[in-house]
Order: structure tokens, then C-alpha cells, then sequence
């Protein structure tokens, strides 16, 4: 039999005799290099790729040539033996894409720039393979049959793919790496397919195809696939939208909408755009509205909104559909996706019902066999396949809403984080609530920013409370130079001196550029309606919370209760439900399971926020029927970021002062007719400490914990002799007195407690930018450099198996773990499909505690089945008695639709 066409690249598991050619698999992919190249790639991502489609096609092909080795071939031996080949008893199995990195260099030609691109190719199960790891012989690569048969699998490609052998040329961009990268593995997994491209042969039988016309149908399936996952048509839009046709709460552009369409409406390439305005003011449209013009300029390719948080992202996506893109005239398939674990339970569940009704067959990737010494490795088929959950998808779909987890991936030494950039390249990212990182998430965020000027994105960061030497960081990662004064009208005559609220424009620098850049700028943009935010405190307890909202409710209205944490939330929600009369008291936060947790944000959202934009009375007032006449909702931060509530009154503990004034930010947030007594929007914070005295021993133990002791401090100090605040006035003052120079008091002791907590959070902040640093991918670099340094592979940030210094985590804190609660009576399926894996999901919960999360770690029960399942095979089982209750260790765990799930600590019964 020929070798040629008897080496096997991939088996059906349904039938272990049938086998897909590895001549073929070739094939396959590249005809999907072919076709994406054309339909997919912009075409200044193809400009940049700098090697031509035929080239492109023939590596993206002949990225699996390391599969012709003895090593490989002998992991199904009955199908090994069908070549024809020689094996020895000492043939060494090394990784196939290392394999691919050694030989495909002779093929392509003498020279650094051949080596760099095998290298590259050969790492598209997720690391590149480095010099050292290519010292590999006889043993492993064969005898000189092998290196002939290998020789002709790539003529056979080159010949059907039009590629004349005739030399790589320089590589010079760092862009070139993630792009070729990411573009060999996506089109790797679209050609692995079965549902597109099945095993074309049997054990002991000659494939009944010639190659030519193999490629024929392959290229036909090729297109047939892209249409079918959604890639084409790409979505087009003709000309920019009018503001106020899209958006209809927008019949007058607000001054911040009017300024960033100013700054943006000539631009005509890609830039960075940070927006600097108080809450309320249409930033969200704003950056729609921007991200339209660079789409319909033909300088962006699609857009990706990355939020703080799973419920801002649910809302956003929201907002993105229904107020953006489906009101927006265009062609082509729509094709919006959301990014977190609650999404997955979307999908799955459309999934579940599509699939009911006949409307759609599931796709997935099937028999895609990493090296192991034992076999064929299960692992890598549930890699592979996840990158098409929710999770993933996002950053490679035209666009996408979902966390800033997603987004920040790209730069972490993770599996395929060139994956996650090349689906942001070319595109527009806004990033919101930029005020809320850490400096653990700040450092990946600069890093990132600085790829994504290289990888010619255009990024727009929103933010309501930036201070000003973040703001100067931020650009300068993009650009490479801090923010100047614009030097036109609205601008100061210095950086600084363009106040709050304003708008900062800068331009990328790439790495390969060699033209001065150009320094940012800085517009200030002039307000209109300025409002005076009335300012209150009172003692952090219980008796004294509920008297306070008894009070100021009784005429009516609706208040919300802020906590920093789930625990203290819970117990005042407890009180007020138990002593508040004739007021709904709700509670909203995350420890609770999914199922219920999206109930209870969208019951958030129908109660406090707009029913409807069109609902209005004579006076203009929103109207909303199913706000309640009195009720207070208790909640975490979840609601202080980007979801669009409103409220009568607000109380929140102490918190640092950019999330207290973003919590201010939902206190009369729409224009609707107010109670008796709260025609005035007020805020009260809920602090222990003496408004005259010495700095407090504590702000509690939870609250410390959650936020730096200085940063409180500084917050305190900042409000303590205040009764109101004028927005947005007096935002930049206060923020800067926290953030910006230390100018400590030096009465009552306040010098030595503010020098103490600076030191410890000083120290803080420096192990967590270096911990951020040993994460990071390296910034952009020659290619060559790049290969050699992307090489420390970190482990899935989802496993809680791996330890914190070596896990992909894009924020500080406690690690978490997905449990699954099961109910009494409630059994297991052996082997979960789609909707028995949605019903597990919905009854999950991340847990964050440091004690259980140890404790289901070490003694959780994980059923084997999950263990091979995407979506289960990280999370944990609880059963639950009669009473939803469960216990582990020394913890008892209660499940409640109302307070979520409650943990207690004590000798378990």
C-alpha cells in the first residue's frame, strides 16, 4: 500500500477502524487557510501576515507533517502497520508539533526566517517549541524512508495549493507571530471537523479519492464550513449610524457623546480613546457610536466590550443587541456572542432547544489526538473542543461582550493565548470601568494595551473615576508617551491642567515604526447640569440601619443597601426583612446558583431600572410599573458597576471613594418623579470611625480584607467633614486626594497611621506587579525573540488543582471552585449530554472561601464521568439532605433562593 495516502492524522471514535489520511487532514486545512484568508482576514491582517496566501495555506497544511514520524503513527498500531514503514524498538514519541518545527525547514528553504515559521506552526497545540527542544535524531524522526515520504506529503500539498518553493522572506513584525499563530489553529480546528471533513478511509483500504480531486471537495467544504459556524457573511455596515437612530434615549447628545464624536469623527486608523465622565452621561453610547465610525471606515473588523463583571456583562449584552446592532441598518449574519460561565448556560440551553426543534446540528471538534505515551490523550480533545464554549468563542467572533478576563488571557502565558489575540486583532475593544483594576490587573491591562497598538486595534477605556496617574500609564502603554494638553480650544495649558471630565486621544506606536509619534491629547469637555449629591453618616449597625430606612421611606421609595461582602450582606438582609414593614427587601449578590441568579438580576433590572425608554409620562418622567412603592435592595458591588438602576437613596459601607462616587452614581439616575422627602439625591456611608477623632483601629476585619486600609483611610479623611458633594465638580479633587500626592495630617495621629498602611500597601502593590510580570507574555518583539521567550505554558485558569503562582489568573484574591448542588432524590446521569449538563450548571455556585475551597479540593466529590466532560470536569459535587443542606469538612452549606447559598462554620453532624 501507498504511504502517502495509508499515514493516518486522525481516527472516528465511534469506529476505530476508520481513519482520516494524514495527506488529507492536510488538505482539509489548508483549503480552511484558503478560504479564511479571503473571507475572513482583514485585509491589513493579510498585508501584515507578509507571506503570501499560497504560503499561507501551505504551513496552516503542513502544520501536522510531524505526524509522519514512527512515534506518532505507532499510537494506533494496526494503522501504523498498514503503511509500510519501518518501526524500531527504540523510536522515541515526541510531541507532533515539535517534530512538525525540525522537518518543515528543510521543505521550506535555508534561512532564520524558515526556522521561525516551522517554529511557529509546530506550536499549534499551544506552546512554540524552542532551539533546545528541536535536538532530535534517527530515533525519532526515522530513517531516510520516513524523511521521503514526509518530502512528498509536502510537494503533493505545495502542488495543490500553488506554492513554487521559492523561499521565505524576512520576518520582521512581532504582528506576524499571534496572527500566524492563532490563524494556523483556528483554521486547524475547522479543518479537524468530522461534521465537515469525516474519515475518508478504512484500516487495510486504499482512500478511493486522487488527490486532485480531494481538493477539489475539500475546498467546497471548506466554504461550506465557514458558513455554518458563522464565520461568513461577515456582517457589513454601509455608512455610520445617526446617533440618536440608534440609540433612541439619545434624542440629544449629551456633552461627553457630543465631545468623543468631535475627537473621533475625521480619525481614519486606529487610536486610543479614554473617556473621563461622571456617571449617567452616555459613555456606553459614546463608544458604541465611535466603534461604529471605525467600523464603516474600514479600519476596524469588529468589536469587543470587556466588563468588570458577570451581571455588567449580561446587561451590556443587552445593550449591545438591542439598542445597537439590531437597530443598525446592515448585511451579513449577526453574529454576537457573550463570554462567562453564565453565558455557557445560554448557549447550551439554545443549543438544548435548536437542536429539539431541528433547526440546528451542534458542532463539535471530534478526534483531535494529542501526543501521549499512553495513546490517544482525551485532554486534548476537550482543549481543543472548548475554545468553541462560550467562554472563548467571544474574542474570535465579529462580536463579543463579556468580561475583561477574556481579553486579559491574551497576554498570559497560557495554552493558545495567541488565539485569544489574534481574535482581537483589527478590532475595536472598549474596556469599562477602567477605575475598578488593581494593580494586579492593571499590570496585565498596560501589557495588553501595548499589543493591542501593535496588533492595530482601537481601543476606547471608560471610566467615571480615573485618577490621573493611571490615566498617564494607560496611554502611555499604547503609545509610548504620556498625555498632553490638545493645545485647542477646551484645553489647558498644560497636561494637568485639563480638568475633569475630558477625553484623551492618542495613537499607537508599533515596534517596527520609526516615525516620531504622535503625543496624546487631551480635550476637557464642558459640562451642563451639574447636581449636588447630599452626604451622610452613620454607624455600621443593624438597629440603627433599619430605623434610618424606616424613616426615610416612609412616604415611599426605593433604596439600595451596598456591602463589600456576601456575608454581611446577607445578614442585613436577614434584619431588614425580619423588621422592615409593608417593604419588599431583596437580595442580590453572587453566591447564589446560577439558575437563580439570573432570575434575580433580571428582577432587579424590571424593578429599578427603565421598563421601557419609550415609557414616559407628560412630563417626561420614566415610567416603570413594576417599580415597587417601597422596597430596599441589598446587594454586593455587583450592582455598582455598569448596570443601569435607580434609586431614591443609597447607604454602602465605607468603600474606597472612586466605587463610592460609582455608587453614588445610581441614585437618581433616570429622570422619574421622586417621593415625598427624596426629591434630593442622598448618600449615606456606613462607618464606625469619629468624624473629629484619630484614624480608627479598623474598619472591620471583612472590609480591610476587601480594600487597602490606606486607600480607606486617604477615603475617610476625604469625607469625613463633608455634607454633600458636587458632581462632577469636586470628582477629580476627590479622587486625586486619595490617589494622588501623600500630604498626610499631621494631628491626632493620622501621620503614623497613614505612613504604616502606605508602607504595607506600597509593598502590596509591588509583589502583586511582579507576581502580574512572571505571567505576562513578553511585549512586542522580533519574531525570533518572541518564539524563544512564549514558551512558559501556565496552567488553565479554571483548574483549581494548580497552584496560585502558576495558574493563568487574571485577578488577585482567593481562589474559587464551580460546586454543584444536588437536591434530595435528584440522581446522576452516567454520561451528561447537553441538557443534563445545563441542568447541572444551573445548580452551580462559585465558592471563593479559603477554607471550603481547600476542603473540596482535598475532599469534594468529583464523579468520573466529569472528569472527561468540557464544561464539569474542574467542578465539584455537594448532595444536599431534605432540608438543602450540605456539609464538608467542618462547614455546612445552605442552599436558599432568597439569601443564596449560607455558609456556617462548626462541628458537622
Amino acid at each position: 500500500m501507498n504511504a502517502i495516502t495509508t499515514l493516518w492524522a486522525k481516527t472516528d471514535k465511534s469506529d476505530t477502524s476508520r481513519y482520516h489520511p494524514l495527506l488529507y487532514h492536510m488538505l482539509d486545512v489548508a483549503a480552511a487557510a484558503q478560504a479564511f484568508h479571503d473571507a475572513c482576514l482583514s485585509r491589513k491582517a493579510s498585508d501584515r501576515l507578509c507571506i503570501s496566501k499560497p504560503l499561507a495555506a501551505l504551513v496552516a497544511g503542513a502544520h501536522d507533517i510531524g505526524k509522519a514520524c514512527p512515534g506518532f503513527q505507532n499510537k494506533a498500531k494496526v494503522l501504523g502497520n498498514c503503511t509500510g514503514l519501518p518501526f524500531c524498538k527504540n523510536d522515541k514519541d515526541r510531541p507532533h508539533g515539535f517534530v512538525t518545527a525540525k522537518t518543515l525547514p528543510t521543505f521550506l528553504g535555508a534561512g532564520p526566517a524558515s526556522r521561525i515559521l516551522s517554529q511557529i506552526v509546530g506550536g499549534h497545540h499551544g506552546v512554540f517549541p524552542r532551539a533546545c527542544d528541536l535536538q532530535m535524531g534517527q530515533d525519532t524522526l526515522g530513517n531516510s524512508r520516513w524523511n521521503e515520504v514526509r518530502e512528498e506529503l509536502l510537494k503533493q500539498l505545495a502542488e495543490q495549493v500553488g506554492w513554487k518553493r521559492n523561499g521565505v522572506a524576512e520576518l520582521d513584525d512581532p504582528f506576524f507571530v499571534p496572527i500566524l499563530a492563532g490563524f494556523v489553529s483556528v483554521v486547524d480546528w475547522i479543518g479537524s471537523n468530522q461534521d465537515f471533513f469525516p474519515c475518508a478511509a478504512r484500516a487495510g483500504e486504499t482512500p478511493n479519492q486522487n488527490v486532485a480531486d480531494y481538493w477539489t471537495a475539500s475546498q467546497a467544504q471548506a466554504t461550506k464550513a465557514l458558513g455554518d459556524l458563522g464565520w461568513i457573511p461577515a456582517v457589513q455596515f454601509a455608512k455610520p449610524a445617526l446617533l440618536d437612530r440608534v440609540f433612541s434615549q439619545c434624542k440629544s447628545p449629551t456633552p461627553v457623546q457630543s465631545a468623543v464624536v468631535d475627537a473621533v469623527k475625521d480619525l481614519d486608523s486606529p487610536y486610543l480613546l479614554i473617556v473621563e465622565a461622571p456617571m449617567g452621561q452616555g459613555k456606553t453610547e459614546a463608544a458604541l457610536y465611535a466603534a461604529d465610525l471605525a467600523l464603516c471606515k474600514g479600519f476596524a473588523r469588529g468589536l469587543y466590550v470587556a466588563m468588570p463583571t458577570q451581571a455588567t456583562s449580561n446587561a451590556m449584552y443587552r445593550r449591545v443587541l438591542e439598542d445597537y446592532l439590531r437597530k443598525r441598518g446592515h448585511t451579513g449574519k449577526l453574529n454576537l456572542q457573550l463570554a462567562h460561565g453564565d453565558a455557557l448556560l445560554a448557549d447550551l440551553a439554545r443549543a438544548t432547544k435548536e437542536a429539539a426543534e431541528g433547526e440546528i446540528k451542534t458542532y463539535e471538534l471530534k478526534g483531535v489526538h494529542d501526543d501521549t505515551r499512553g495513546g490517544i490523550d482525551k485532554t486534548a480533545d476537550l482543549e481543543a473542543r472548548s475554545w468553541f464554549t462560550a467562554k472563548k468563542r467571544p474574542l474570535l467572533a465579529p462580536f463579543g461582550v463579556g468580561t475583561i478576563d477574556q481579553a486579559l488571557l491574551s497576554v498570559l502565558q497560557t495554552k493558545h493565548w495567541f488565539v485569544r489575540m489574534f481574535g482581537l486583532a483589527g478590532k475595536v475593544v472598549v474596556f469599562d470601568e477602567v477605575h475598578a483594576y488593581d494593580a494586579y490587573m492593571s499590570t496585565i491591562l498596560e501589557r495588553l494595551l501595548h499589543w493591542l497598538a501593535e496588533l492595530d486595534c482601537t481601543v476606547i477605556l471608560l471610566s467615571a473615576t480615573l485618577p490621573d496617574a493611571r490615566r498617564r500609564a494607560l496611554a502611555r502603554a499604547f503609545s509610548g508617551e504620556p498625555p498632553r494638553p490638545s493645545g485647542g480650544e477646551g484645553a489647558g495649558g498644560d497636561g494637568e491642567n485639563v480638568r475633569y471630565p475630558r477625553i484623551t486621544l492618542a495613537k499607537p506606536r508599533h515596534f517596527l515604526s520609526s516615525d516620531a509619534n504622535e503625543e496624546p491629547k487631551c480635550f476637557e469637555v464642558n459640562m451642563e447640569e451639574p447636581r449636588t449629591v447630599s452626604l451622610s453618616f452613620q454607624s455600621n449597625d443593624l438597629d440603627g440601619l433599619k430605623h434610618t430606612l424606616a424613616a426615610k421611606l416612609e412616604q415611599g421609595g426605593c433604596a439600595a443597601v451596598i456591602c463589600n461582602t456576601v456575608d454581611r450582606s446577607i445578614e442585613v438582609f436577614q434584619h431588614l426583612r425580619d423588621n422592615l414593614k409593608d417593604t419588599e427587601c431583596l437580595l442580590f449578590h453572587a453566591r447564589t446558583l446560577q439558575m437563580w441568579r439570573r432570575e434575580r438580576e433580571e428582577e432587579v433590572l424590571k424593578k429599578f431600572g427603565k421598563r421601557d425608554p419609550q415609557e414616559k409620562d407628560a412630563d417626561g418622567n420614566f415610567l416603570n410599573q413594576d417599580r415597587p412603592p417601597r422596597a430596599v435592595l441589598v446587594a454586593t458591588q455587583v450592582v455598582e458597576q455598569s448596570l443601569d438602576l435607580d434609586f431614591d437613596l443609597m447607604v454602602s459601607e465605607i468603600a474606597p471613594i472612586d466605587l463610592l462616587l460609582q455608587r453614588s452614581g445610581r441614585l437618581h439616575r433616570h429622570v422619574r418623579q421622586r417621593p415625598e422627602g427624596s426629591e434630593r439625591p442622598e448618600f449615606i456611608v456606613l462607618c464606625d470611625a469619629d468624624r473629629t477623632g484619630p484614624p480608627p483601629d479598623t474598619f472591620g476585619k471583612s472590609i480591610e480584607y476587601v480594600y487597602d486600609r490606606y486607600i480607606l483611610l486617604r477615603t475617610w479623611l476625604a469625607l469625613r467633614e463633608r455634607d454633600q458633594i458636587e458632581v462632577p465638580k469636586e470628582i477629580e479633587d476627590l479622587i486625586e486626594f486619595v490617589y494622588g500626592k501623600d500630604d498626610s495630617p499631621q494631628e491626632d495621629g493620622w501621620h503614623e497611621a497613614l505612613h504604616e498602611a502606605h508602607q504595607k500597601m506600597d509593598f502590596e502593590q509591588t509583589e502583586s506587579e511582579k507576581k502580574a510580570c512572571r505571567l505576562l507574555v513578553s511585549k512586542p518583539k522580533a519574531p525570533a525573540d518572541l518564539v524563544e521567550d512564549f514558551n512558559d505554558q501556565l496552567a488553565d485558569d479554571e483548574d483549581p488543582n494548580v497552584h496560585k503562582d502558576v495558574r493563568a489568573a487574571t485577578r488577585e484574591g482567593d481562589p474559587s471552585i464551580t460546586v454543584v448542588m444536588l437536591p434530595e432524590g435528584e440522581s446522576l446521569t452516567t454520561n451528561p449530554r447537553i441538557p443534563e449538563v445545563r441542568k447541572l450548571l444551573d445548580r452551580s455556585v462559585k465558592i471563593s472561601h479559603r477554607g471550603l475551597f481547600h476542603a473540596f479540593l482535598e475532599q469534594g466529590e468529583q464523579p468520573r464521568e466529569w472528569k472527561e466532560n468540557t464544561h464539569l470536569r474542574y467542578a465539584r459535587l455537594l448532595r444536599l439532605d431534605s432540608e438543602n443542606n450540605g456539609a464538608i469538612d467542618h462547614y455546612c452549606l445552605h442552599m436558599d433562593e432568597g439569601m443564596g447559598v449560607v455558609i456556617t462554620k462548626g462541628e458537622v453532624e
